[in-house]
């Protein structure tokens, strides 16, 4: 495979602030590059091609959409800037979870679309853990995976009532979740501090460089084209037909789909300009003794809380725990990102030893600001979709065939989200210092939660 020139990255302001590294050096240092097997050798674009549809982006959400469609026979070629997984979803924790963030419930989500439009939204979601895990046994995918089940634990007695609410609405759409009582919260996640659980056993967890590194192949198995290290450098439309430049070639497309998130580099700037780009940091400790996982996670499941500033945390196949999040501060967080969550997670389980970090790792997510998917129209047959949000494998993938099947001919009415224009946040270049703004509110909320029990 060629070697990504990675040109073009644009930092954010949060991270010009931290003097972060490249994120070539960030990704290089991950665990999941260290254990995944390497993704399907391409090409770069050189020349002029011509390709009935165009997906820009080769995370989850283009690879998803790319596989879909070209196992339904259809032409397609996906553009990706660097290498598949290159971005967010090549850096995550690797969690499956067939959910949206804490306070996003069926109820929300049919406020916001409407009541057909919602459910369709949240039953494609509630199936996505299910999707993923018969997407990697039907094509083969060796990434890991462990379909153990995701639990959402509540960090204080006083989110009972929530917990059973939420169990209700999602039981109402038939998926099989459940409610764990405090003592079985407190087994299965092995901290005393959890008083009950949210427990979707569909979900669970893997390496996600990997699995995205496997639908890749899976997609370009089934006929689809793929160039890497074939930034997007331009978009314009030329008569009827989109043309994309790289360094070193040229995409004509009938049909656009940009999948970038917040890392097309300013290709479709208002759309980009939607969301938050937020960067996280990821922890890898060394191989621990095997005893401990009888008493930390024993039944192999993965577990993220109700904290705002949520506790994270996971098994991998080799007995090292998987923990990360969000940091307020730019300054100095490179070397912060390496010990702050591992402090945190020695505090919600002391039964375990001191821990030291073999791999640490950033990347970048983004949030809109409803924290909802969105599918943007940018002109005649050119849209960017976003579904991250926090929640990236499982939105991604289900949306992904959702959005074959629509750019397959399906009507606008079988889409889980509504067709809109970008509406930028005011001031895009200032975006990425928000959570900095809100992370220190959010840790009060916190600690005030704990508080008062």
């Amino acid at each position: 495979m060629p070697q990504p020139a990675h040109t073009g990255y644009r930092p954010t302001l949060w991270e010009r602030l931290a003097g972060a590294p490249h994120p070539s050096v960030s990704f290089q240092s991950s665990f999941w590059h260290a254990s995944a097997p390497p993704g399907p050798a391409t090409e770069r674009l050189e020349g002029e091609v011509r390709t009935p549809l165009a997906v820009v982006g080769g995370g989850y959400l283009g690879f998803s959409t790319a596989l879909h469609l070209a196992e339904s026979g259809h032409d397609v070629t996906v553009l990706e800037a660097d290498e598949a997984g290159f971005g967010a979803s090549g850096r995550n924790t690797g969690f499956a979870v067939p959910n949206l963030l804490t306070g996003l419930d069926p109820r929300v989500v049919r406020e916001h679309f409407g009541e057909e439009r919602g459910n369709l939204l949240c039953r494609m979601l509630g199936e996505g853990g299910e999707l993923v895990f018969e997407l990697i046994r039907r094509h083969g995918i060796d990434c890991q995976a462990r379909q153990t089940g995701w639990m959402q634990p509540i960090h204080t007695a006083k989110k009972a009532a929530w917990l059973d609410d939420r169990i209700e609405q999602w039981k109402a759409l038939g998926r099989p979740v459940q409610r764990l009582s405090r003592d079985e919260a407190v087994y299965e996640t092995g901290s005393n501090q959890y008083h009950g659980a949210f427990l979707d056993p569909t979900g669970g967890h893997l390496n996600p460089l990997a699995y995205v590194r496997g639908l890749a192949a899976a997609a370009v198995r089934h006929g689809a084209t793929v160039f890497s290290d074939s930034r997007a450098r331009r978009l314009e439309r030329v008569g009827d037909v989109w043309r994309i430049e790289t360094e070193h070639g040229v995409l004509i497309a009938d049909r656009v789909l940009l999948t970038t998130n917040s890392t097309g580099g300013g290709l479709a700037a208002d759309a980009e300009g939607t969301q938050f780009p937020i960067t996280l940091f990821q922890v890898a400790t060394e191989p621990l003794d095997p005893e401990l996982r009888k008493s930390v996670l024993p039944n192999d499941r993965c577990s993220a809380d109700t904290r705002k500033d949520l506790i994270a945390y996971r098994w991998t196949w080799d007995n090292r725990l998987v923990t990360g999040g969000l940091l307020a501060n730019p300054l100095g967080s490179a070397e912060r990102g390496r010990t702050h969550h591992i402090g945190r997670l020695q505090k919600l389980l002391p039964q375990l030893p001191e821990l030291r970090v073999d791999y640490a790792w950033q990347g970048r997510l983004a949030a809109a600001r409803d924290f909802m998917p969105r599918l943007m129209e940018l002109g005649p047959n050119a849209w960017s979709a976003i579904a991250c949000n926090g929640r990236g494998m499982t939105m991604t993938t289900a949306l992904g065939r959702a959005l074959a099947f629509w750019l397959s001919g399906g009507s606008n009415e079988g889409l889980p989200v509504p067709v809109t224009r970008p509406d930028p946040v005011l001031v895009p270049g200032l975006a990425s210092l928000a959570f900095s703004l809100w992370l220190p509110m959010s840790r009060w909320h916190d600690a005030r939660d704990l508080k008062d029990g």
